[in-house]
């Protein structure tokens, strides 16, 4: 566990910030606690045991107990972000999240099934590993809705400012990795502050993760250009993502992330053109080798789906499967 702070130009407020250790990459999550009289903190950590000794060292190190933080803020849905939030809220932290992340939540396990048994179809996979993928999808809803329980948050809406604590959050669209993620803004000390989740990160751009392997699969880096059009033009001094060193190059991270992107969707049309006509799944062990980590599927498909946007590829459909070549010339 990693506890820092970081100053305004007054250092009147500090933003202490709580690293977890997870498993899986980046190996790492961050909160952040907003020290004022009423304590905010934004994201959890992982719901792990030890993340509970984490959260709670943190806290101490700064000189508060769990009894002591007003209110909590939830970036997004994953389990990275909101594993701690049940024991905050039992200490009396009032939990506020996206309201589309709420009703997200409240989604039918049939229908999410649906979906994946149908996004996985296409994407190449069949008999057992559909069945594996579609347990994994449901399990993670049910995990998620103990975790962020919506009939005991409160939401909110994005792009209509906020207030928690007396402290203004401006809350902005920014899916991609996350289909409902919020990054917000706020004014602390002087600065222009952005506490990004996983939205924007320096040293890495985030897997396009979005819907999981579900409707909307295909729209996950055409969304993720929509997040960084939403950032785009806004004046930020500071920012605080959910992975990686908090940061000043808020211009330059969203140029890199851009670029990550397109270098992904030329990856993507490169694999085409070497395997295709082929499934998804063939495209990313093409572009991969082996597939280790769901989001590499992932990103291919929200890569494939940016390709058919813009007339690069075609697919037909045989046995409920996606076979993705070149786009034929018009006659």
């Amino acid at each position: 566990m990693e506890e820092q702070s970081e100053r305004g130009a007054t250092e009147e407020t500090a933003v202490s910030r709580i690293d977890f250790d997870i498993e899986w990459p980046p190996k790492h999550a961050a909160a952040y606690l907003v020290e004022e009289p009423t304590p905010i903190l934004i994201d959890t950590g992982d719901p792990e045991d030890r993340a509970e000794t984490t959260i709670r060292e943190g806290l101490t190190a700064r000189g508060y107990d769990l009894e002591d933080i007003a209110a909590v803020i939830v970036t997004h849905p994953h389990s990275d972000h909101i594993g701690q939030v049940p024991l905050l809220r039992e200490a009396g932290a009032t939990v506020h999240a996206p309201r589309p992340v709420l009703e997200q939540l409240e989604r039918e396990p049939a229908d999410l099934a649906a979906g994946i048994r149908e996004i996985g179809r296409s994407a190449g996979y069949r008999g057992e590993a559909i069945e594996r993928e579609t347990e994994r999808a449901t399990s993670s809803l049910e995990r998620n809705r103990r975790l962020l329980a919506p009939e005991e948050a409160v939401p909110f809406e994005f792009g209509d400012p906020f207030t928690v604590a007396g402290r203004a959050f401006d809350p902005i669209h920014t899916p991609g990795h996350q289909v409902h993620h919020a990054g917000l803004a706020t004014d602390l000390d002087g600065e222009r502050v952005l506490f990004s989740g996983d939205a924007l990160i320096e040293p890495f751009r985030p897997g396009a993760i979005n819907v999981g392997l579900d409707y909307g699969a295909y729209d996950a880096v055409d969304d993720f250009h929509r997040a960084m059009d939403r950032l785009e033009g806004r004046a930020v001094d500071r920012v605080f993502p959910g992975h990686g060193p908090v940061f000043t190059d808020y211009d330059g991270t969203i140029e890199s992330t851009r670029s990550a992107l397109e270098s992904l969707t030329a990856e993507t049309l490169e694999a085409v053109s070497s395997v295709g006509p082929a499934t998804p799944l063939e495209i990313t062990r093409h572009r991969t080798g082996e597939v280790r980590h769901p989001a590499q599927l992932l990103d291919t498909l929200g890569a494939l789906g940016t390709l058919e946007g813009r007339d690069r590829i075609e697919y037909e459909v045989r046995d409920g499967a996606r076979y993705y070549s070149f786009r034929k010339a018009s006659p």
